[in-house]
């Protein structure tokens, strides 16, 4: 995942803006869509949890697919959609004013850790093997 970072000081092309605003207004649709299913505070609590574990298995699948390769532009998608689409802010608003410290504190330190699991998952399922990159 190193390898999408070391670009950071090249100009991005305009398919690159182009592709991280479409993936990030996909995403937060998505987001919006999935919290509004279903009105009680447990199914918000809970599909802000999927949300994120979700988005970070969709970034690691992506990044991991792409790596070594050179698309920018399907990176700048993959990041749009799956930064639009996660919740990290709101994860923080609802862990701090869910009723039952208990349970914030569970949903707290128990999201963080199960999306890195998810993510490198999702980069470890679709990272071509070292025969495979041309």
């Amino acid at each position: 995942m190193i390898e999408a970072l070391q670009g950071a000081a090249r100009r991005r092309s305009f398919g690159e803006y182009l592709a991280v605003t479409v993936g990030g207004g996909v995403g937060a649709a998505l987001r919006y869509e999935v919290w509004t299913w279903r009105g009680s505070p447990r199914w918000l609590l809970m599909s802000t949890f999927g949300v994120n574990v979700f988005g970070c298995l969709v970034v690691g699948a992506g990044l991991g697919y792409l790596w070594g390769r050179p698309a920018p532009v399907a990176r700048a998608a993959v990041f749009g959609l799956a930064c639009g689409f996660t919740t990290f802010s709101l994860y923080a608003f609802q862990a701090v004013t869910h009723r039952g410290a208990w349970n914030s504190v569970v949903y707290l330190v128990g999201t963080p850790i199960i999306a890195l699991i998810a993510m490198a998952l999702g980069a470890a399922i679709t990272k071509p093997r070292p025969s495979s990159i041309r």
